[in-house]
């Protein structure tokens, strides 16, 4: 497998320092370091990479704004000295956050969720996306196919995404709307404030509840007349 990159920070002493770390992994080619973001975004334009390591508290363009202006991003690390970013690197669906100076273990580790994300995209890249959805899990893309969801969780902020031949789900960061909205109508239905269901999965049902197996779950009082299971 190779990695292909480029490397974006206004400091060139900070460049230098990560590309020579990164010439430990022989998976990783760089094909470019960047000092201003505008020029980075240029040669993306031209060429395709699979990576893309990034400060962020740059004077042309924050790291993070330079993520927002990519249609379809390549796998993203942001490179940064400043803790406050990290949630919004989390929501920006970034797979890692590493803090400066980076330890080469830290990189290390940055670079296997790297290798694990491109190999279940590769072994993915069949499926349709009308049949699966990609969500973000401790910072690293994941895509789930629709027939691997038993039942959704909502919990405030965030959603437990409940999945065949796993004994712990998923968390990601998203509210129920927001999942839903994003999810097949036709495979997936709301039965409750809390719960969103795949209805290929449901088992039994009756007016005020459903199993999908042996686990059962409440149907919402608003939503039993429209159930369309």
């Amino acid at each position: 497998m190779r990695i292909k990159c480029i490397l974006i920070d206004d400091e060139p002493f900070a460049l230098e320092i990560l590309e020579d770390d990164l010439l430990d992994f022989k998976e990783v080619e760089v094909l470019g370091k960047f000092t201003n973001p505008h020029t980075a975004l240029d040669f993306l334009h031209d060429n395709q990479v699979d990576l893309i390591f990034s400060d962020i508290q740059m004077p042309e363009m924050l790291g993070t704004d330079l993520l927002r202006n990519l249609k379809k991003p390549p796998l993203f690390i942001f490179t940064t000295a400043y803790q406050q970013y990290a949630l919004e690197g989390f929501e920006l669906n970034a797979i890692d956050y590493l803090m400066k100076p980076i330890r080469k273990e830290r990189l290390a580790q940055a670079i296997e969720k790297v290798k694990n994300q491109m190999d279940l995209m590769a072994g993915q890249g069949t499926i349709s996306s009308e049949d699966s959805i990609t969500i973000t899990v401790e910072y690293k893309k994941v895509k789930l196919l629709y027939n691997e969801i038993l039942y959704i969780e909502g919990l405030k902020d965030y959603v437990k995404i409940h999945l065949k031949n796993r004994v712990h789900p998923v968390l990601t960061r998203s509210n129920l709307k927001g999942m839903e909205n994003r999810l097949s109508e036709a495979s997936f239905e709301r039965i409750h404030n809390s719960y969103l269901v795949n209805k290929s999965q449901v088992t039994s049902f009756n007016k005020s509840s459903l199993f999908i197996g042996e686990t059962e779950l409440p149907i919402g009082k608003s939503y039993a007349e429209d159930l369309n299971l």
